[in-house]
């Protein structure tokens, strides 16, 4: 079932210059696959469209323009083969050097199911109890004993899955020129100056509720660690990323130094390099990962044979592999991938936001998994050099679905309702928290636009002092001391903290 590229390989080469002059590069394309390919670039399209209208559908091309993303690099997997890999843009938007398929990028929070996976490695030697106190394999630190983890300890199963009731959502990274590189431990100790997150703690009773987490993922970081009794990276890299094929790979951070020629560097919302060229990362397990599309498809292979039982190079107990793919309630995630499915589909993967990187990696496969069903083996990864690229990552979802027909992301309809208040009254202005930049909702030519990141969209109503764009972020009002207030959802489950000014 498995076709497996390895990214200094290449199989083709494709240099022209696309539309508005935007480079590619397709290192690989099976023949039958070219007109899918060009439909895919053709087809991209927002989550809704209005009732009684025909959903707009846009390129590629013209949406790394608007968004201003500077490089795309995407790999394609259908009926369980790698059938495209292709770059769009610049690795640099100063430099203007072209961005190649092989080249890497930082996959921010698609680092987390692959220290899972190491984990799960343990776990199934019998080195690593994950439904125990995960406290007794930590050397160097421990989580701090509080009202919380007297009634229930912390174990990895509930870090795996974030409901370990652990706080620090994310972390920000740090400039390069930082020394001396903090440690893990520094960063679960949220040590100043060069950590800026908080020390990580319990916060709510473990097991009880969802809350992602990117400290916990540096604990079960800190946990693999003390067990093996190696650095984590080299670890990884040698006992997972090697056996997933991920030749290009690594948790290193800082970079080596001998893959600086095949590093992107990250963009801003404008489009402009950070000034460092990029953000190192300590939590190596839960933001460190660089990487590039070839190598995760590689991976994405390995994991959809996994989920249809054939063996697997990690040597995973099979009870664990079962346990992946099932959400563990009241979580969306199973044992590291996010899982998502309908009656037909199941989807896992991950999504990766650092400072200028922005990923998608998802597979697609059979909900029930029955013997006689036709076997569904597709997925799609997507990387950006650009904080932009969520804007992008999920039209490029909708139009993979709608021309492999994988009855997944179908259109949904945006029914707005007729409202009488006076819609000048929602006009405003915000900020997300811990950014500087101005977002305005303002009130033109009767009707509500959103501006944000230089680009605006109309806000339909849709309830109670509730309004969608066709992108489909939520923003939902209230009032206190007649002071509006808003919820920002990006979508119907991430929230974005905003301060109204």
């Amino acid at each position: 079932m498995k076709k497996i590229l390895i990214a200094v390989g290449l199989f083709m080469s494709d240099n022209s210059y696309a539309q508005n002059d935007i480079p590619t590069e397709t290192s690989y394309v099976q023949k039958s696959e070219i007109l899918n390919l060009e439909k895919f670039e053709n087809s991209l399209r927002y989550n809704y469209v209005l009732k009684d209208q025909i959903s707009k559908k846009y390129s590629i091309y013209e949406e790394m323009k608007k968004y201003k993303i500077p490089g795309i690099s995407i790999a394609a997997i259908h009926n369980g083969k790698i059938v495209w890999i292709k770059s769009y843009g610049y690795k640099d938007s100063q430099s203007k050097e072209k961005l190649y398929t092989r080249d890497l990028m930082q996959a921010a929070s698609i680092s987390k199911p692959f220290a899972v996976l190491g984990g799960l490695k343990l776990a199934s030697e019998n080195k690593f109890d994950l439904d125990s106190d995960i406290n007794k394999y930590l050397v160097g630190w421990k989580i701090p004993l509080n009202k919380y983890t007297k009634i229930t300890p912390v174990t990895a199963r509930m870090l795996m899955s974030h409901i370990g009731g652990i706080n620090v959502h994310g972390f920000p990274g740090i400039d390069r020129s930082v020394k001396p590189f903090p440690t893990i431990i520094d960063v679960l100790n949220g040590k100043k100056p060069f950590v800026t997150t908080d020390a990580v703690e319990v916060i709510n009773t473990p097991g009880k509720s969802f809350s992602y987490s990117g400290g916990g993922t540096s604990i079960v970081q800190l946990a693999i660690e003390s067990i093996v009794k190696e650095d984590f990276t080299s670890w990884m890299d040698k006992n997972i990323l090697k056996k997933l094929d991920m030749n290009s790979s690594s948790f290193h951070q800082p970079l080596l130094e001998t893959n600086d020629p095949f590093v992107s560097s990250a963009h801003n919302k404008v489009g402009v390099p950070y000034a460092s060229k990029y953000h190192n990362y300590p939590e190596n397990a839960a933001a460190g990962l660089w990487t590039n599309p070839t190598d995760l498809a590689n991976s994405i292979l390995h994991l959809i044979g996994l989920y249809y039982g054939d063996s697997n190079n990690l040597n995973l107990d099979r009870d664990l592999v079962k346990q992946i793919f099932i959400a563990k309630k009241p979580s969306q995630y199973g044992l590291g991938f996010e899982i998502i499915k309908n009656k037909k589909v199941l989807s896992f993967g991950h999504g990766g936001s650092n400072d200028g990187f922005n990923s998608i990696m998802y597979a697609f496969v059979n909900n029930s998994n029955k013997n006689k069903e036709k076997k569904l083996m597709d997925a799609l990864i997507v990387m950006t050099n650009s904080d932009n690229g969520m804007y992008i990552n999920e039209k490029l979802i909708h139009s993979f679905n709608d021309v492999y027909n994988i009855g997944f992301k179908n259109k949904k309809i945006l029914n707005p309702i007729k409202i009488k208040d006076n819609l000048e009254k929602y006009s405003l202005n915000f900020k997300f928290l811990d950014e500087d930049d101005l977002n305005i909702i303002k009130f033109e030519k009767n009707a509500l636009y959103l501006e944000y990141n230089s680009l605006s969209e109309k806000l339909y109503p849709v309830g109670k002092d509730e309004f969608m764009t066709l992108q489909g972020i939520k923003i939902k009002y209230f009032w206190s001391n007649k002071k509006p207030f808003i919820k920002f959802y990006l979508t119907d489950d991430y929230e974005l903290e905003t301060t109204v000014l």
